[in-house]
């Protein structure tokens, strides 16, 4: 457990506390299984954490040399976490508190170790009003995650998965030392070009009006200036699962929930990371066929709201513009009683 208020670090060992085993077996599990992660990877076999695994990993008969080894890590997360209070404080932005997990263990043969922060917060038991401390079961207290890959304890580079529920950089860089496999314009832009090329593919001859939508409300979602945190997962939630198609058939958007699912693997791009708006801006460009010789370019899709589409009674079928710029509209207005719909 971290002591804020001291800097210091108190140990607890749950093989004495059988009840809490069951928490940190719930608590692997969870982290197994959250794909809303990001992958990284170490620089060096010699940064303080993932040396510091390793040789627990590799002297397991040593238990006073283990314990001495994840005190040396929980006290370089305090350390980092002071440092990082420090560089925010004047944000009026705080640190969140929480407690550090260490747990080693074999999945299916696979050797793997997890470093958890949870929170751990006081409360009040009801038995005796005594003041206690304990973790809560739901897993939107973890903070923040990292699981490692240790099959090769000699090989040269660990391949790291990191889950944070903010953009706290000091959890990666700073304590753990990773590194990005790739960048966060790579992924912004990866990320919207697979779903664009999907939907395209899916939905662009048979339902253009729902492919349209979405990929606006994915342009929204993603170019958000305020979202400090983008989640493949919760995107595809917002802008998809609830969404009630115009043309597209049920069977259709089925089909497409689940192979936009299988994207961020198929594809290569983390399910976590900062969005770039500026990566995709490009993308904002819309060019539509009117007529013969008649192009209609949209450089915003926040605007598309200013045209609407509509059919006469002659089965003629016109495109509606709101104007804001009088020259254009002057440029085409006729200033007789000729200038109405036909």
């Amino acid at each position: 457990m971290i002591d804020y208020e001291n800097n210091s670090v108190q140990r607890r060992n749950v093989n004495m506390m059988p009840k809490f085993k069951d928490y940190i077996e719930q608590l692997i599990v969870h982290v197994s299984n959250n794909v809303s992660i990001r992958e990284y990877h170490t620089q060096s076999t010699r940064t303080e954490v993932i040396a510091g695994i390793l040789e627990i990993a590799g002297n397991l008969e040593t238990p006073d040399a283990i314990e001495e080894k994840i005190d040396s890590i929980a006290e370089r997360l305090v350390r980092n976490e002071r440092e990082a209070q420090a560089r925010i404080g004047h944000m009026n932005i705080s640190v969140q508190k929480g407690s550090l997990i260490f747990a080693l263990f074999e999945d299916n043969g696979n050797r793997k170790c997890i470093l958890a922060k949870i929170e751990h917060t006081g409360f009040f038991d009801e038995r005796d009003y005594s003041e206690r401390f304990g973790f809560s079961k739901d897993t939107k207290k973890i903070w923040k995650t990292c699981m490692f890959d240790l099959n090769n304890l000699n090989a040269d580079q660990f391949q790291a998965k990191i889950y944070s529920n903010t953009v706290a950089k000091y959890w990666w860089f700073d304590f753990l030392e990773l590194v990005e496999c790739q960048n966060d314009r790579v992924n912004t832009y990866k990320t919207y070009d697979s779903v664009e090329k999907c939907l395209n593919r899916k939905l662009k001859k048979t339902a253009p009006y729902d492919n349209r939508v979405i990929q606006n409300a994915m342009y929204a979602y993603m170019n958000n200036a305020n979202r400090e945190m983008f989640d493949y997962d919760n995107m595809i939630e917002k802008i998809f699962t609830g969404y009630m198609p115009n043309d597209m058939t049920g069977e259709q958007k089925r089909e497409l929930h689940e192979r936009l699912n299988r994207l961020p693997e198929e594809k290569g791009f983390d399910r976590q990371f900062q969005a770039i708006p500026d990566a995709i801006k490009k993308k904002a460009i819309r060019t539509y066929k009117i007529n013969t010789g008649i192009m209609l370019k949209i450089s915003d899709i926040g605007n598309e709201n200013d045209i609407s589409a509509y059919e006469d009674a002659y089965g003629k079928k016109y495109l509606k513009i709101r104007l804001s710029d009088d020259r254009t509209f002057q440029t085409f207005a006729r200033n007789n009683e000729d200038n109405r719909e036909e």
